[in-house]
């Protein structure tokens, strides 16, 4: 069979779907993180360092942004380096499938059934993710290359070998910080099949210099990470109980098994479990040791650090070829009794049963699981139900993994694998349809039609100035698209909208801005949705929403800010006024305009100023009234308000408006 040719039209085949898979998205959308990685890579091609908007990151994963710098570096326009870097991730994720099939030929698998292993590994819906800026499609060929190395290292030790998987390995960490685990899980890997042979001493004297080497990494990355820390990332465990973690660990790996092909799930587990009881070779041992232990690991990780509450298939992703390989070796071995499959196939199907997938696609958008986006497609799109969806994949994951059963055995493992394929790929296409379309909604509400509508808008550098309650997507999408957003800040009570230190906004008495020590001058952009961001001796340039370009004369100065009241004019149930005066000394009035919309029988605005001062405005529907509040001392005169009344029309809420605050000397008034 020619094997070269083959394989090669796997990648190839695999690369051009993936890449086409990549079109539907229209936008990055996971964020902070597609933000950070663009950042850096665009850093490193512009000026040769790690910076986000001139900031250090402190980002340890940096093989994602060396390797994509050179697309931004050759193309400055935004909307084609992002495609050009799908493409970039199409390509490198789809070599998966040489490891896959190098693994598969030293198990001693056929050659037919070796790259059936290669296709499967490049055919799942962890493809995904080949269309975002994150480092998956890196990390996923380099983790499989390190467990190749593993295996091959653990079964015959060579000095060239372990030199080949301290490389990977280091190469994977980079890419991904989670992979630190693989040399960690080699190491566990040759202690196991040492104890199983019943050779480990002669394992670990055969492994001593592989081994000094990963303890003296292993405690050089704990140093680090006590003494400094490891940047970006935090190391505390967010595990919130044992109980939650073993449901949580349990539905990841429910998840994976679906994701990998529920058809060869009963063979591949039963294959995995045999290479470790009952090994006819060294390699065979080894497969079983690694798989074990890189899937503990993994698994022990999803539930103790990150969004420990969602599915993290995206973490896991890693095991989908160890699945096939698992399959490829127990449909190798000829006593093929099928109660051990029949057991696995018994406990899939009631799990399926008993677990509906519909409690956990609940948060899809947020969990980065593609088998829940397809979840999700299936219920919005066909059965507009989610105790209908649950209901088909449970019924659908019972037939495969059945007739997976049924089909075990070396002259009917074409039809299990057909099957894995053909799931996989529905899986992939349902995923990236759900995808497509959340994202097609995404650009929609988070941009214009115009993405870099803020630098055609103004052309220099400009900074984005992030208010209390703006949304941090609107803000990431934004910045990514454009360039001339140079410079973050953060108003006193606004939060981060990634992880990096922003400096804050300090406003003085006569409301000027200043940050970091400087004077914030030129354009700065303002989201409004929840903040009315009044600048006076400035004038607006460019709007989109709620986001509002302001060029300012000179140092940026407020004339009033108020929270809780949005662009329309609406007021929340509560709020802050703050108003500025020309001068650090207030004298005179704070006039605004208070009224109800003709949905409104009747409104209540209460103020409380600082001061003491007390008033109650009640408006009828369609009237305004016109308040003045006496302003004394040094500014910024402050208030609080409340508003109660509210209304629905057309299902949107309607309560009281308020005009923007404003500030009039008058002689006498504080006397």
């Amino acid at each position: 069979m020619p094997v070269r040719p083959l394989l090669t039209a796997i990648v190839l085949v695999s690369t051009v779907s993936e890449a086409l898979l990549a079109r539907l998205r229209l936008t990055p959308s996971a964020f902070p993180d597609e933000y950070v990685y663009s950042q850096l890579a665009r850093s490193l091609a512009s000026d040769g360092r790690l910076r986000v908007r001139g900031v250090p990151a402190h980002f340890p994963a940096l093989l994602e942004p060396l390797l994509t710098a050179p697309v931004w570096w050759f193309v400055h326009d935004v909307g084609t380096a992002y495609r050009l870097v799908q493409v970039e991730n199409a390509l490198v994720m789809s070599v998966a499938a040489i490891p896959a099939y190098l693994i598969a030929r030293r198990l001693g698998v056929t050659t037919g059934l070796s790259l059936a292993v290669a296709a499967l590994a490049v055919a799942g819906p962890q493809f995904l993710f080949v269309a975002m800026l994150e480092s998956e499609p890196f990390a996923y060929p380099l983790a499989l290359g390190a467990i190749a190395a593993a295996i091959a290292v653990i079964e015959r030790p060579a000095l060239r070998g372990q030199v080949l998987l301290l490389a990977l390995s280091a190469l994977a960490t980079l890419a991904r910080l989670q992979l630190a685990v693989l040399p960690l899980c080699a190491a566990a890997a040759i202690v196991v099949t040492g104890l199983r042979a019943g050779r480990l001493r002669d394992a670990l004297r055969d492994q001593r210099l592989l081994l000094g080497v990963i303890g003296a990494a292993a405690a050089a990355g704990v140093t680090i990470a006590f003494v400094h820390g490891f940047g970006y990332y935090h190391l505390a465990p967010t595990v919130s109980g044992p109980g939650r973690a073993v449901r949580m660990a349990g539905a990841d790996l429910y998840v994976v098994l679906l994701g990998a092909g529920a058809a060869l799930v009963p063979s591949a587990l039963v294959g995995i479990w045999l290479a470790l009881a009952r090994p006819r070779s060294g390699g065979e041992l080894a497969f079983g040791a690694v798989a074990v232990t890189v899937a503990a690991a993994l698994l022990l990780q999803c539930v103790l650090w990150g969004d420990t509450d969602l599915v993290q298939e995206r973490y896991l992703g890693y095991l989908f070829p160890l699945v096939a390989l698992g399959f490829a070796l127990r449909t190798s071995r000829r006593p093929l009794r099928r109660v051990p499959e029949l057991g696995v196939a018994a406990v899939l199907a009631g799990v399926a049963a008993l677990v509906p997938l519909s409690g956990y696609a609940v948060d899809a958008s947020h969990s980065e699981a593609p088998l829940l986006y397809a979840f999700d497609e299936l219920q919005v799109v066909t059965l507009r139900s989610p105790s209908s969806a649950a209901a088909v994949f449970a019924l659908g994951a019972t037939a495969l993994v059945a007739i997976g059963v049924a089909c075990a055995g070396r002259r009917r493992a074409f039809v299990p694998v057909v099957l894995a394929l053909a799931t996989s790929a529905a899986l992939l296409a349902g995923a990236a349809a759900w995808a497509a379309k959340t994202n097609a909604v995404a650009r929609a509400i988070y941009l214009p039609r115009d993405a870099a509508w803020v630098d055609h808008a103004d052309g220099g550098k400009a900074t984005l100035v992030v208010t209390a309650g703006e949304s941090r997507d609107v803000a990431l999408a934004t910045l990514f698209w454009n360039q001339s957003l140079a410079h973050v800040v953060l108003m006193p009570t606004a939060a981060s909208p990634d992880k990096l230190a922003e400096p804050r906004v300090r406003i003085d008495a006569r409301g000027r801005l200043s940050a970091a020590g400087r004077p914030l001058a030129g354009a700065l952009l303002v989201d409004t949705m929840n903040t009315t961001f009044a600048l006076r001796h400035a004038h607006p340039i460019a709007h989109f929403v709620s986001e509002t370009l302001w060029r300012s004369k000179g140092s940026a100065q407020l004339a009033a800010l108020v929270s809780g009241r949005l662009p329309s004019g609406r007021l929340g149930s509560a709020g802050r006024i703050q108003v500025w005066g020309r001068t650090p000394r207030l004298a005179g009035w704070i006039e605004l305009r208070v009224g109800a919309p003709a949905a409104l029988r009747r409104a209540t605005v209460r103020l409380v100023a600082a001061d003491g001062t007390r008033r109650a405005v009640t408006v009828t529907a369609g009237t305004t009234r016109v308040v003045r509040l006496p302003a004394c001392g040094r500014g910024p005169w402050t208030a609080t308000f409340t508003a109660r009344a509210i209304a629905y029309v057309a299902g949107a809420p309607v309560t009281a408006t308020m005009s923007v605050p404003r500030y009039t000397p008058a002689f006498g008034v504080c006397r």
